[in-house]
Parts: structure tokens; sequence; C-alpha cells
């Protein structure tokens, strides 16, 4: 709790106003370059690829296997979530009410997000709050989409493919990611690069931990069963959109990077937020 306690001091003129870290566009990106990528994970062979002892099971079934190989395109992604600070410059453009931004659904159903007021006293860190919708057409709104869940986790396995975006030792010093650990933890979320430890080989930042991450994909369970090798985009329907990521309110076992969630698009909750991505340029 000290350490916690010591980094919301250091970054309380961040609070009051507002992140320069945010201001500069191109720094914000980080440029995943086009490969393969062994994504999911399986418990049953500990020589084999993606070998995760933590790996949860229903009956014998796992939605994070079997493991398989992908291939993406190159693309971008954004290094932070998006923030409090960046969302509210979409409210203030009346985003909210221009049907455009909204072609993915959920036009008219909210003004703002959930706790706006509370929330814009913390402009740096991720805004949550948000349905699926919101998040789409921010990123409409932005130029940006939201990122596949091959793209997501792509990021956070990093080049060399960890189990961890920092490497295959699970983050149980407190310092790589926040999660629920027990009396020591935030129990909030907080503002986005706070645990720079934790970030990728890219330099992407807080892929594990702090708030869920909508992706743009339909969940379904069994979707890695035949899911395409190359660029996969998800089912084509489904009841819940992917969230990735774990959250402040997750245990540590929630905090791997093929943990795979779930919610129906209209849900806005304290831990869900989303970062944007793009095509490569």
């Amino acid at each position: 709790m000290e350490h916690y306690e010591a980094a919301m001091r250091a970054v309380m003129g961040i609070f009051e106003a507002g992140d320069s870290r945010l201001e500069c566009d191109e720094e914000k990106w980080i440029l995943i370059p086009a490969g393969e990528f062994w994504m999911g994970a399986q418990k049953h062979d500990p020589e084999g690829r993606n070998y995760d002892p933590e790996t949860s099971e229903i009956r014998g079934h796992s939605d994070e296997a079997p493991v398989h190989l992908v291939s993406l395109r190159a693309f971008r992604i954004r290094r932070y979530p998006v923030t409090v600070q960046e969302f509210a410059r979409f409210v203030a453009a009346g985003a909210y009410g221009e049907a455009p931004y909204w072609g993915a659904g959920g036009f008219g159903e909210f003004l703002e997000p959930d706790g706006w007021p509370q929330q814009r006293e913390t402009p740096s860190r991720p805004v949550v709050g948000v349905s699926w919708y919101e998040a789409s057409a921010y990123a409409s709104w932005a130029g940006a989409r939201l990122p596949t869940e091959a793209e997501w986790e792509r990021a956070a396995r990093g080049p060399h493919s960890s189990r961890f975006p920092w490497g295959d030792l699970p983050p149980l010093d407190g310092q790589r990611a926040n999660y629920d650990s027990g009396s020591d933890a935030p129990s909030a979320p907080t503002p986005v690069g706070l645990y720079p430890l934790g970030n990728s080989g890219e330099g992407v930042s807080d892929l594990l931990g702090n708030v869920h991450e909508w992706t743009a994909d339909w969940y379904d369970a069994r979707y890695y069963e035949g899911s395409p090798s190359r660029d996969p985009a998800g089912p084509s329907s489904g009841w819940g959109r992917v969230l990735r990521g774990g959250c402040w309110d997750y245990g540590r076992q929630a905090v791997r990077v093929s943990v795979r969630d779930w919610y129906e698009p209209t849900i806005r909750y304290s831990a869900v937020g989303f970062r944007c991505a793009g095509e490569f340029r």
C-alpha cells in the first residue's frame, strides 16, 4: 500500500492539470509488425507451446484452447487505454449526438459515461463505465477502431510470445499490474502507465490489470477450434463482446494474456474500459 500511496502523491499534479503524455498523438501509438504468433494456452503439456498451468477449464474444456498459429497483418495499437482526459474531448465535441459515429449500434442510449462527474476528477485514469457501443463510437470518432481479440493478444504477448507482457514470471511483486492482490491493492483504477515494469517488450502499457478492455470480437467459447489462421476477426454474431486483460478487482489468475471474458455490449462497469487500434501507416 505504501508503494501505491507514494505513486498517487507523485501523480497528483497530473490529476489536477491533465497529463502531457497524452497530448502528442504519435507517441500514443505502438506499431506491431506483420507476422505470426501462437495464440491461446494449454495446461496439459509442460513442454508444449504456451503452457500455462493456470489455464481454466469447465468440464474439461478451456476457451483458451487449442493453442493455434495466427498470422496478422501489421497494425497499430494505443500505448495506453483511453483515459478520462481523452474521452472528455469526445463528450465535449457532442459526439454522443452524432449518429455517424454509432454505426455499430447504441446511438441515443447514453449521454455520457456512467459516473462521469466523479470520473472527471481523475483525468489520467482509464475511462470506465462505457458500453461496447460507446467504446466503438469513440474509436470511430478518433479515426481508429477497437482491436480484434487476436491483435490484443499479440500486443500483450510481445515479440517473444511471452506468458505475460514483461516475460514469463507472474506479477507477484505488486510492481507490474493493478489487480486484486489483497490488502495492499489500490482497489480502483490507477492512472495509465503507473506500472512501467508491466509494459510489453514493444512498450504497450497496462495490458494486464487496471481495467478490462473491450475488443471488437463477439465471444464464442469454442472459436479457437476453427478460427481462421490469418487475421481472425471473431464470430459473425454472438451474445457478448470479448473482454481482455483482467482488471483491478480480479485476482491474479485472471491477469494473464490468454484469459478470455465477455459482457453483453450494453453493459457498463466500473472496471471496464478500452484502447484503440488502427491500420499500420
